[in-house]
C-alpha cells in the first residue's frame, strides 16, 4: 500500500504535499464515514414519534457516492493544475486547515443533533429548533461541513476537476435538499425564519472579530500574490473561489455583498491581465485597498449595497426582462 502511494505521488506536481494531503484526506474521510455509520445505528435504535416523513432522492447514499467519485481524481492527480511554488504551499495550508475544521465541525454537528438526525426528511412530534453549537455556524452544518471538506481536499491537491464536480453537482443538490427540509421546519416552527436571517445555509457564518481577521489575512495574501507577480489562471481561480465563499459567509450582508462584488472584479481584471495586458493586474491593488478600507469603514461596494440593497446592474437587467 505504501509503495503504491509513493508511486502515484510521482504524478503530482509536489509529491511531498501530495502524500501529506492524501493521508489527511483518508484519515478524515474514515472519521466522517464512522460518524455516519454511528448515526444510522443510533437512528435505528431510538424510539421515534414522527409527525411526518418522506424520503429524498439525495440521501446519504448519494452523498457518499459523490464523495467516492472524487477519490480517483485526487489519487491519480486527474485534473490537477500547475501552480507557482508559493501558491502550492498557500493553498495547501489553507486547504489543510479547512479540511481539519470541516471534519471536527461535521462530528460536532452530529453530536449536537442527537436523535433528530435522519437519512430522509423527518419532523418529530416534539421537534426542537437547534440554533447553538455547530448550528450557530450554519443552518445545515453537516451538509456545509461536507461541502467544505470536499472543497478543501480539492484545494490541498490543486485539483480543478474535483472542485468543478463539487461546485457544479454536489452544491446544487445540497441546496435542493436543504431547502426541502427548511420548508417543513418553517411550518413546524415559525421562529425558524429569524434563524434563517441570521445564519448562513451552507457556509460558515463569520461575524465580528473572526470576520475582521479572515478578511485581513485574505487582503494581505492577495497583496502578496499581486506584488510577487504569481497570479496565474489557476491562482486567480483559487482566489476568486475564496472571495465567493466569504461572500456567502460574512455578516452583515453588505460585507458579504462586497466580497461577491470583488470576486467579479478580480475575475475581470485577472483575465484582462492574463490575456490582454499585464498592467491590468495593478487593479488588484485597488481591490486590496478596498478590502483593507472595508475592515473599518464602508468601501464603495458596501456603499452601493446600502443605497440599492443589491447590484444596480443586475437589478436593471432584471427590470428590463420583466418589462418585455
Amino acid at each position: 500500500m505504501i509503495t503504491w502511494i509513493l508511486q502515484v505521488s510521482e504524478r503530482a506536481q509536489n509529491p511531498t504535499l501530495f502524500l501529506i494531503g492524501i493521508i489527511l484526506i483518508y484519515i478524515t474521510g474514515v472519521i466522517l464515514l464512522a460518524a455516519v455509520v454511528w448515526k444510522f445505528y443510533e437512528h435505528r435504535m431510538a424510539a421515534q414519534v414522527l409527525e411526518k416523513q418522506r424520503a429524498h432522492f439525495f440521501s446519504t447514499r448519494e452523498m457518499l457516492l459523490l464523495v467516492l467519485m472524487l477519490f480517483p481524481c485526487w489519487i491519480g492527480s486527474w485534473g490537477q493544475v500547475r501552480l507557482p511554488v508559493a501558491a502550492q504551499y498557500f493553498f495547501f495550508v489553507l486547504g489543510t486547515a479547512g479540511l481539519l475544521f470541516a471534519t471536527l465541525w461535521h462530528v460536532w454537528a452530529k453530536l449536537n443533533i442527537g436523535t433528530l438526525w435522519s437519512d430522509g426528511i423527518e419532523i418529530k412530534t416534539d421537534h426542537p429548533l437547534r440554533t447553538t453549537g455547530a448550528y450557530a455556524l450554519a443552518r445545515h452544518p453537516m451538509y456545509a461541513s461536507l461541502l467544505l471538506w470536499c472543497w478543501c481536499g480539492s484545494l490541498m491537491l490543486a485539483n480543478a476537476l474535483t472542485w468543478i464536480v463539487v461546485s457544479g453537482v454536489f452544491l446544487p443538490l445540497m441546496v435542493r435538499r436543504a431547502k426541502a427540509e427548511e420548508q417543513w421546519l418553517l411550518q413546524k416552527n415559525p421562529d425558524y425564519a429569524l434563524y434563517q436571517n441570521n445564519v448562513r445555509m451552507l457556509s460558515v457564518t463569520l461575524a465580528g472579530g473572526w470576520s475582521v481577521l479572515v478578511r485581513l489575512v485574505l487582503a494581505l495574501a492577495l497583496c502578496y500574490f499581486t506584488a510577487a507577480h504569481q497570479i496565474t489562471l489557476s491562482v486567480l481561480g483559487g482566489l476568486v473561489f475564496i472571495h465567493l465563499y466569504l461572500g456567502y459567509s460574512l455578516k452583515p450582508e453588505k460585507t458579504a455583498f462586497s466580497y461577491r462584488s470583488k470576486s467579479g472584479m478580480m475575475t475581470v481584471f485577472g483575465l484582462l491581465g492574463l490575456y490582454v495586458h499585464p498592467a491590468f493586474f495593478y487593479f488588484f491593488y485597488v481591490i486590496v485597498a478596498m478590502c483593507l478600507y472595508g475592515l473599518k469603514w464602508n468601501c464603495p461596494c458596501m456603499w452601493v449595497y446600502e443605497k440599492y440593497h443589491g447590484c444596480p446592474c443586475f437589478m436593471l437587467i432584471k427590470k428590463c426582462r420583466l418589462q418585455r
